[in-house]
């Protein structure tokens, strides 16, 4: 069983990115094939910190995730977010892997709203990678910078930098921490209907697409979708909320390797 772990671990990180990727974090998100560039969200605290500006009232939230459904490949986090006038400041950390192989994240964000088609955030992370049986560990600071800009009355533009100074992690690895570039829409039929859409460059790799549904038929439900590429998931989430609890779940399936659970549960002050 620890070997298959072990070849389920190494075949996942060679689908995704090297050591101090920025890991998706949020069911919501994950719901709407994690287009949510445009999105108001504690979670934009891991997508784009300018939407953390869109909120009127502290939150706080907690995420867990399972990829494939292996306990080794679990991924957990917190986030916490506190409006204070046009402003808000936000903390988060969450942890990937097991003893054999663990990646953290912390990080300190302020968001800023400039009138009411403008918001923009920026985040400073420390990233740790730790590999066990004594192979050593290292970390690094970066930074990512988010930006969301009404362009109508229903559509936002959304743009993200992760890590534009192209910090390096280091110490036994030698590796660089990614850098990638998105950018996306998000339109609002409706009260009811949402869209979002986005496109995602790592400076090393080709591009990835993704794009996402929401629905919410009755006042306390959501019902999401979506597709991103590279490899190809579907992706499927339901959200329930109850006055100030929200609870969000949501699975993305790859053909391979099968199915990430997921759930977080936000409460707004």
């Amino acid at each position: 069983m620890r070997r298959l772990a072990i070849g389920v671990f190494m075949l996942f990180c060679g689908t995704v990115q090297a050591g101090g990727d920025n890991l998706p974090v949020g069911a919501r998100f994950a719901g709407m094939g994690y287009a949510g560039l445009t999105l108001v969200d504690v979670w934009s605290i891991h997508h784009n910190q300018a939407g953390l500006a869109g909120l009127e009232r502290p939150v706080a939230g907690l995420y867990y995730q399972q990829h494939f459904l292996s306990a080794e490949l679990g991924h957990q986090g917190l986030a916490f977010a506190m409006p204070l006038g046009n402003g808000t400041i936000g903390v988060t950390a969450n942890s990937f892997g097991y003893s054999l192989y663990r990646e953290t994240k912390a990080g300190l964000t302020y968001a800023m709203r400039f009138g009411e088609g403008l918001r923009a955030g920026i985040q400073l992370d420390y990233m740790h990678v730790a590999l066990g049986e004594g192979y050593g560990s290292t970390g690094s600071v970066t930074a990512e910078l988010g930006v969301q800009a009404r362009i109508t009355e229903k559509l936002w533009l959304g743009v993200h930098l992760f890590n534009p100074n192209r910090a390096e992690l280091g110490g036994p690895y030698n590796d660089r921490i990614p850098t990638v570039l998105r950018a996306g829409l998000g339109y609002t039929f409706s009260e009811k209907l949402r869209m979002t859409g986005e496109v995602e460059k790592d400076i090393d790799r080709a591009e990835r697409f993704r794009a996402g549904l929401e629905y919410r038929p009755i006042e306390v439900l959501y019902l999401r979708t979506g597709v991103s590429t590279g490899d190809v998931q579907g992706h499927f989430g339901v959200g329930l909320h109850f006055g100030p609890v929200d609870v969000d779940m949501a699975m993305s399936w790859r053909a391979q390797l099968g199915a990430t659970p997921q759930v977080n549960l936000n409460y707004t002050f």
